[in-house]
């Protein structure tokens, strides 16, 4: 079985969902931010939004404790 490559954030996109955070969540870590959005409703929040908390909260924040 072929592995697949690890999903890698475009240039452009570094920083982008730290930035999100920074601007609408004020006084929220990003991985807090990215747990909070994944549980919130569908609707809550943007598609964008939502995968980029979703892959933060994947990769980013999983072996922070």
């Amino acid at each position: 079985m072929a592995q697949k490559p690890f999903p890698q954030i475009k240039k452009k996109n570094r920083g982008k969902f730290t930035k999100w955070v920074k601007k609408n969540m004020k006084g929220k870590s990003t991985c807090d931010a990215a747990s909070d959005i994944v549980a919130a409703d569908d609707n809550a929040y943007s598609t964008e939004v939502r995968e980029m908390a979703n892959y933060a909260n994947n990769f980013g924040c999983k072996n922070k404790k």
